[in-house]
């Protein structure tokens, strides 16, 4: 949603609302990613389901910033399966630290750190990494429900249909009854936490966020949750010492309206039979082929793995698109638009604080996996790998702030290098309507971020190059056999990117 009242005094203003909820609901309480189930799993209990349950206490896992509230709860779920797993491994376990997408065609620009990209797919990989029986379930009433199914079954994601309040209900009372939490995803204005009262003050709603089930009590009507994103944004940002979201109470009502708003979304994680291979031999090439861009990896049967730009690839083209001849091309394709000016003003402020809030979010899962990686893959040398990925991280400081991530939509809070500057260029730009007379003082400083940017990207070829001399990732070895028996589908995908590119601009 772009604002077409902008003016420069606006920019200033200390609350943008409206950009708030865009961030909160892109960034704040990332959304469990709401994908199309395959199979409707029988949800009857084979023993009588209690009035109360609650499962012990685990170490709660606080997300640390704004933006991991997914990746924190599936921490905890991987703990009560008997994991033990820190959410920085997580990151590097489930190779979202390793992972970016980068989509930019006619009037479309969107960046995707491995946090936000896909969740459910990292997590499927996570669970059987360790040997953990994942479970994914949806309403009936989610959007296209049927229309995904082959891709959900391609894909070996168990998951199970809840076609009423009952059945989520009950599968929350027998998943804590057999001693497992169930994680599910709502909309945070239903939340206790005060954190949330300014998106009940201001009407916000839509947006997803993370949590874990931990306990019910029928007779009081409410439930106990750990909320790993209490803390993690605004005013109130650092760890919660007092215990808010560590064992908080929320009535069945409340939870009853964030989560139907969510579609019931909702994941089991349980023991399962341990894995034969080690882990190395899974893990090593899948980073691999995060890093080097691989989009059959990130997009199985997705038009998107042939439109987008994923790893090393996403940062390159990024770097070119951020330059001043970059961004002009991007604006001409809204030309003649309505308030032409004060759209592309706003689009340009967009620009900037979303591509240093989305590297931001990837420079903190990318940092903490490089670092976890190692002692996970405890039989390869990793030597020429994390010196090579090490190379990334100077250039990953210059763009990244943590303000974007803790104050979404307070421009008086935004400090950031990448943001500011993008400010003051669309404040300029509102100003003379001019672009080339406009971005003319900034070109050496795009071109400075833009050279960071490429600087990731050639730390991150070099990186999964380091993995490919490890595990030769020559592609008729790596996909030869998905090629024997999947040629057809390749050309149904192909169509399909022709069709979605052959869309007019939406503007």
């Amino acid at each position: 949603m772009i604002s077409h009242g902008f003016k420069s005094t606006e920019l200033t203003s200390v609350k943008l609302y409206s950009v708030a909820a865009i961030l909160l609901m892109v960034l704040i309480v990332v959304p469990v990613t709401a994908q199309e189930p395959t199979t409707n799993i029988e949800l009857q209990s084979p023993f009588i389901v209690a009035d109360t349950g609650l499962l012990p206490a685990h170490d709660y896992v606080w997300q640390e910033i704004n933006g991991f509230c997914a990746w924190a709860a599936t921490t905890m779920a991987m703990q009560y399966a008997g994991v033990d797993l820190t959410m920085h491994d997580v990151f590097a376990a489930s190779t979202i630290g390793f992972s970016f997408a980068y989509l930019r065609f006619d009037d479309t620009l969107l960046m995707y750190p491995g946090a936000l990209y896909a969740q459910v797919e990292p997590t499927k990989f996570l669970a059987d990494l360790y040997g953990v029986n994942y479970t994914l379930y949806v309403g009936n009433d989610l959007p296209s429900l049927e229309q995904n199914v082959q891709v959900w079954e391609s894909e070996g994601i168990q998951v199970g249909i809840l076609d009423s309040q009952t059945k989520a209900f009950n599968l929350m009372r027998r998943t804590i009854d057999q001693g497992y939490p169930l994680l599910i995803s709502v909309d945070p204005a239903w939340l206790p936490a005060y954190d949330y009262d300014f998106l009940r003050e201001e009407g916000l709603r839509g947006g997803g966020h993370g949590i874990l089930i931990v306990g019910y009590n029928d007779t009081e009507g409410s439930a106990t949750i750990l909320d790993p994103g209490v803390g993690s944004f605004g005013e109130n940002f650092g760890y919660p010492d007092d215990g808010r979201g560590n064992y908080t109470k929320v009535t069945y009502t409340s939870l009853n309206n964030g989560w139907s708003n969510r579609y019931y979304i909702s994941n089991t994680f349980t023991p399962d039979t341990p894995p034969s291979a080690v882990i190395d031999q899974r893990l090593g090439p899948m980073v691999r082929d995060k890093l080097l861009g691989v989009g059959s990896i990130y997009s199985p049967s997705s038009p998107n793995a042939l439109v987008g730009k994923f790893g090393e690839a996403a940062f390159r083209q990024m770097s070119q698109d951020i330059t001043a001849d970059g961004l002009k091309s991007f604006l001409s394709v809204f030309d003649g638009v309505v308030n032409e000016t004060t759209f592309k003003a706003s689009l340009l402020y967009f620009v900037g604080v979303g591509l240093e809030a989305q590297v931001t979010l990837q420079y903190l899962s990318y940092r903490t996996a490089l670092e976890s990686l190692p002692a996970l893959m405890s039989e390869t040398d990793l030597t020429d790998f994390v010196d090579a990925g090490q190379d990334a991280l100077p250039a990953f400081e210059d763009i990244a702030d943590n303000s974007s991530l803790i104050f979404p939509g307070n421009i008086s809070q935004s400090t950031g290098f990448v943001a500011t500057t993008f400010l003051e260029i669309a404040e300029a730009f509102n100003a003379s309507g001019n672009i080339d007379t406009t971005l003319a003082p900034y070109e050496s400083t795009l071109d400075s971020i833009s050279a960071d940017l490429l600087t990731i990207a050639d730390s991150w070829r070099d990186a999964g190059n380091a993995l490919a001399e490890i595990w030769p990732n020559d592609f008729l070895t790596v996909y030869g056999p998905v090629l024997a028996f999947a040629g057809g589908g390749v050309a149904v995908l192909i169509i399909g990117v022709i069709w979605y590119m052959g869309r007019k601009p939406s503007q």
